[in-house]
């Protein structure tokens, strides 16, 4: 059998907790490390135990999950926190795509859903929705036609580079972005290329999330 994937879980109530590990029991490649109630019990419990990802609920009592969310990252880059909320603002979504949230779940999902998200994160790194993918697109389309370009050398990108890829982020094809550059089809297609080796961004979403986290897109 496959090494399962180590998760915590941090949510204020008990009932939660309990029913999502005992669902849980039914998956055998995911196995639960830990389970607390507040901020402060998760970073207690990450001097001892590291799990792959952490479900961690925003609205707990001592420390909450927006607090101690930011320690994890700092301290604990290498876990993977999936935000679970009853209700999401899109200020808020986009704010925690920005820290780096690997995902974002609703209290009301099923243990199918639960898994599956849990299983892609562990995989690939991340996992948007559809509804998450709106979100982040919508703002992106209201902000980046007026917006500066970012000058980043650090990330071995061209100014070139980065203007093809804002125009990836507004959803336009390569014949799109040959007009608008007064370039050819293939030279557009050539920076799509080097864009890819450079990022690792196998498809636009993972390049929007790319040029969010790197501050390539302000919003």
């Amino acid at each position: 059998m496959k090494k399962p994937i180590k998760i915590g879980i941090a949510d204020d109530h008990l009932f939660v907790r309990q029913g999502l590990i005992s669902l849980l029991k039914e998956f055998e490649e995911i196995k639960v490390l830990f389970d607390v109630g507040n901020g402060k019990e998760v970073l207690e419990k990450l001097k001892n135990q590291m799990p792959d990802i952490i479900l961690l609920d925003i609205e707990m009592p001592v420390m909450d999950g927006a607090e101690v969310f930011d320690k994890i990252k700092i301290k604990y880059p290498a876990i993977k926190v999936i935000i679970i909320s009853s209700h999401y603002k899109d200020a808020y979504i986009i704010e925690f795509v920005k820290k780096g949230a690997a995902g974002f779940l609703s209290k009301n999902s099923s243990i199918e859903k639960i898994v599956e998200v849990v299983t892609a994160i562990y995989k690939e790194g991340y996992y948007y929705d559809s509804a998450i993918s709106l979100i982040m697109s919508k703002a992106i389309s209201h902000t980046l036609e007026n917006s500066a370009v970012v000058h980043r050398p650090d990330l071995n990108l061209t100014d070139r580079e980065i203007f093809v890829i804002r125009l990836i982020c507004l959803n336009k094809t390569s014949i799109e972005i040959a007009k608008e550059l007064f370039i050819s089809v293939r030279t557009v297609e050539g920076h799509r290329l080097h864009i890819r080796q450079k990022t690792n961004c196998k498809n636009p979403l993972d390049l929007i999330t790319f040029s969010i986290q790197n501050n390539l897109i302000r919003i």
